[in-house]
């Protein structure tokens, strides 16, 4: 059995991969999802790795196998930097920041859309958040309504790096990785993602699509991550 750790992005949490845990767990991939607390990169990172260390030193009747690391967007970053912990056998990239060594979280031919630059807004702590008013249609326009709505109201501020802040050793270097490009993002350009995905040297899966197919199109997107992490069925 393969094991899928989903590392979410910025102004979300964990739940955000509700709707693809029952698809997955169906196709024969077990599940984790840590929380970012979204105060800087390197606590992030620290948080994701506290999980892959507990992982890994679960008894062998319990240990579901080897980690296939996810990171959603802003995730990319978190995954690329804790990405060379022993667990990890495979990184994916699902329209994701994948900075170089040396470079800060979202280092490398990155192109973020003027429309979320423009939806953000710092707070007096430092911290951004989005603008709840424009939020449904740039993470989640091709989601229903209802569950657009409802997603709005769990994001929250955060940070995606401190000044300063850099990825010490690229996980994408020395890790078999791939690059989930959503052909539809209204927030990390889909020529963006493609530079990165060549950069990183990932295979690339390309799928329709806005920032947020886990929420739009789980049962799609839960079929092409159990055929990475090599779980699926048939």
């Amino acid at each position: 059995m393969k094991h899928l750790v989903l590392v979410h992005g910025a102004f979300h949490g964990p739940w955000c991969f509700d709707p693809l845990l029952a698809p997955l767990r169906e196709r024969g991939i077990a599940v984790t999802t840590p929380e970012l607390p979204l105060s800087s990169l390197a606590e992030d990172v620290a948080a994701v790795r506290r999980e892959l260390d507990r992982l890994a030193a679960e008894p062998p009747d319990r240990n579901p196998g080897p980690v296939v690391l996810l990171g959603h967007s802003y995730g990319g970053a978190v995954v690329t930097a804790v990405g060379t912990h022993p667990a990890v056998e495979r990184l994916v990239l699902l329209c994701a920041l994948a900075p170089d060594d040396g470079e800060p979280p979202n280092g490398g031919p990155v192109e973020i859309s003027e429309r979320f630059l423009t939806a953000l807004r710092g707070r007096p702590d430092g911290s951004l958040e989005v603008d709840a008013a424009r939020a449904a249609e740039l993470f989640y326009p091709d989601a229903a309504p209802d569950a657009a709505a409802a997603a709005v109201r769990r994001l929250r501020p955060g940070n995606t790096g401190r000044p300063g802040e850099r990825i010490e050793r690229a996980a994408w270097r020395v890790r078999p990785t791939e690059y989930v490009v959503c052909a539809d993002d209204p927030i990390i350009l889909p020529v963006s993602q493609r530079g990165l995905a060549a950069r990183t040297g990932a295979k690339v899966h390309e799928i329709p699509g806005d920032h947020s197919p886990f929420l739009a199109r789980p049962e799609a997107l839960a079929e092409l991550l159990a055929r990475i992490a090599g779980g699926g069925r048939g």
